[in-house]
């Protein structure tokens, strides 16, 4: 074979500078696979998009608005809306006398450079996006009213706790203090059934109506149970004061009690009373005092009920 065939058979490979190789298992030489595509896109330059002037008219005003040729009409529309103080949803864009949609391409629908686009205003789009702006206004006010109202609401729940305790401890709570509960949970209910909105805040409205009900039926028990209690009413200032003397005496047990700590606990029942008559005999003339019968009264709480009882004096 002559040696110019053997050349032009085998001609060397012209490699770019930047060309990077690789050998493979089976003894291949490879350019890289990233070095190959960099090399492509070097090769294939991707050419800037142009930008268009659009000539927008809207009314009697003339609009020049400078926007990329693969722009959407909806790009287009959130240019015009910082030039005309219109809402996007609120604009109708039409070309050649064809309404074109926001996801609709420029390019696509034939607008090239000087195309003139007529810009209108949707009146129906405009009130629909104003419902919904107020819709959403009242949801988050209803929202605020609710959870201002739980607050309030928890506050009080403390305090039908401290009432339900007394009562279920066997005291008598003040029907006062019932009453200015029962009438604050209910002015709470007004304002609930006064709030209008739909979603979250409706749920959670109708979840704390039935919970204020709940408490103001726990009321209504306690004063029921009030008629049947012959006791002195507690109130819950008397309450938290007998818990506190009660841990003081707790830690310090060397303390005198209190008149407080000396008396019954408000929660013990009523015991009746014990009547005790005792009558004195007369002694002889060595003693000075004359016997006389005394009737004592006495109430004890710790003592058995001895109604009637006699005590028989010895002489000396």
């Amino acid at each position: 074979m002559p040696a110019t065939a053997a050349a032009a058979k085998f001609a060397p490979v012209k490699e770019s500078p930047s060309a990077e190789w690789e050998v493979r298992p089976g003894g291949m030489v490879v350019q890289t696979p990233h070095a190959a595509a960099a090399a492509a896109s070097a090769a294939v330059a991707v050419p800037p998009v142009p930008n268009i002037r659009v000539k927008v008219k809207h009314g009697a005003a003339r609009l020049d608005v400078y926007i990329s040729a693969q722009a959407s009409f909806g790009e287009l529309k959130k240019t015009l809306s910082a030039k005309t103080g219109l809402h996007p949803l609120d604009m109708k864009l039409i070309y050649k006398d064809r309404l074109r949609p926001s996801t609709a391409f420029l390019d696509v629908a034939g607008v090239k450079d000087k195309s003139t686009v007529v810009l209108e205003e949707d009146p129906t789009a405009r009130a629909k996006r104003l419902l919904e702006m107020r819709k959403a206004n009242t949801m988050e006010k209803a929202a605020k009213s609710v959870s201002a109202i739980a607050l309030e609401v928890d506050r009080l729940a403390s305090k039908v706790s401290a009432l339900e305790a007394i009562a279920k401890n066997g005291g008598r709570v003040v029907d006062d203090d019932v009453n200015s509960l029962t009438e604050s949970l209910m002015n709470e209910l007004v304002k609930l059934d006064a709030i209008a909105g739909d979603g979250d805040s409706k749920s959670d409205r109708r979840l704390l109506i039935k919970r204020v009900q709940k408490f103001v039926e726990t009321l209504d028990s306690i004063k029921l149970k009030n008629k049947n209690y012959s006791t002195m009413p507690i109130t819950i200032e008397q309450l938290h004061k007998q818990e506190h003397q009660n841990e003081r005496s707790s830690q310090h047990p060397m303390l005198p009690k209190t008149d407080l700590q000396q008396s019954p606990s408000p929660f013990q029942k009523p015991q009746a009373p014990v009547v005790m008559t005792m009558d004195w005999e007369k002694f002889d003339s060595l003693s000075t005092p004359s016997a006389s019968s005394t009737t004592v009264t006495a109430a004890t709480s710790s003592a058995p009920p001895t109604p009637n009882a006699s005590l028989n004096w010895e002489l000396f």
